[in-house]
């Protein structure tokens, strides 16, 4: 190995040492450090890093990184912007109180009681109370205090910035391993070596524990399917951002079929395209059936793939000629998406099933005319 250990308990030497920059920050020097000397940015982080921790989102030590460089550790913390943590600043400013919830209705009681009892000014009512002038003309206002308004989730930069990344690497990785997932250690190794990303261990953690894929139980599971109830589990709202995922990996697939094990055929993208449903315990494809055999006005005894093959330019071919399959290809990919589009509405699903129901009221054959009386032995 490269950058190993004497036996004495000393880091060696790395072969190619450059110069840190001024103000570079210290993911930065590791990464040009570790292409210098061939090696992946993750393992010399980790090595930097050293036991027991080895890389888990630590911060490198300067000690070792001064060790491996042959540069003295106070010239590198001078250099090298975030090398050594810098402790926080106390504010000087009070902490701002909240007031919860269920205290709100005697807080409330109890600023209406000494503005009736002693006239006091909202100024006044508000320092006895320690409360905001606003919250006290609340209060004057009516007893009942309002909702607490619901703050938007807080998405750091750092979020925004590695998310699509992360979201690509996390659909590569389950379409070539049969829909299992990477660890955070992986993705985040991946971001560091293939995508120079400076990005904590931490917020990969974080954004991979509330993410879609990492978590099933974020997707609307069906019920048991019995006959006649298959409307109502059917008008299940399926969540927008999953839709966006496949949205984003079926776009990855029409463009780039090989690169996801595909060879590009009707046949392989259809196989595809059910697994992602079986993926999602059949909830992606729900209603598609239904909502082609509307369009098509015909063929409710048919599967989606047949239908598709119908809608396609030029009608039914078969056997599939080299043009035909490729006709079918981007007509899938054109109905999924206009699909998608309709069951991304609020009631998308049901609004499919309502119009199936009255397409198949039109049909002559679907009308069970009743007996007479008479005619029942």
């Amino acid at each position: 190995m490269t950058t190993g250990e004497n036996d004495d308990g000393r880091l060696r030497l790395l072969p190619v040492r450059p110069r840190p920059k001024p103000g570079e920050s210290t993911d930065s020097y590791v990464r040009r450090l570790a292409r210098a000397n061939h090696l992946k940015p993750s393992y010399l982080r980790g090595y930097l890093v050293g036991p027991p921790d080895c890389g888990r989102g630590k911060r490198p030590r300067a000690d070792r990184l001064a060790a491996v460089t042959g540069r003295r550790q106070d010239a590198l913390e001078r250099a090298l912007s975030d090398l050594v943590r810098q402790k926080r600043t106390e504010p000087d400013r009070p902490k701002r109180r909240f007031t919860r919830s269920a205290d709100k209705p005697a807080l409330f009681a109890a600023i209406r009681k000494d503005a009736q009892a002693e006239q006091l000014p909202v100024s006044h009512l508000a320092k006895r109370h320690h409360v905001s002038h606003a919250t006290v003309r609340q209060a004057l206002k009516s007893p009942t205090p309002p909702p607490r308004k619901k703050r938007p989730p807080i998405v750091g930069p750092a979020k925004e910035r590695v998310g699509p990344t992360i979201d690509a690497i996390l659909d590569e990785y389950a379409t070539i391993h049969a829909g299992q997932l990477p660890t955070v250690r992986e993705v985040w190794e991946k971001l560091l070596d293939d995508h120079d990303a400076t990005v904590s261990y931490g917020t990969v953690h974080r954004y991979m524990s509330s993410h879609l894929l990492k978590n099933p139980d974020t997707l609307i599971t069906h019920t048991e399917l019995t006959t006649g109830n298959y409307l109502p589990a059917a008008q299940q709202t399926f969540h927008a951002a999953v839709f966006k995922q496949y949205r984003a990996l079926l776009t990855a697939v029409r463009r780039e079929p090989t690169r996801h094990g595909l060879d590009g055929t009707f046949t392989t993208t259809t196989a595809f395209v059910l697994g992602l449903d079986a993926g999602s315990n059949w909830n992606m494809l729900a209603g598609f059936q239904e909502w082609l055999v509307v369009r098509r006005g015909a063929g409710h005894d048919l599967t989606w793939p047949i239908l598709v093959r119908h809608l396609a330019p030029g009608g039914w071919v078969h056997p599939l000629t080299q043009q035909a399959d490729t006709a079918a290809v981007t007509t899938l990919h054109r109905l999924l998406g206009e699909f998608f589009d309709a069951r991304e509405q609020s009631d998308g699903l049901a609004r499919i099933f309502r119009d199936y129901q009255s397409w198949l009221t039109t049909q002559a054959w679907y009308q069970f005319e009743t007996a007479e009386p008479d005619q029942i032995s």
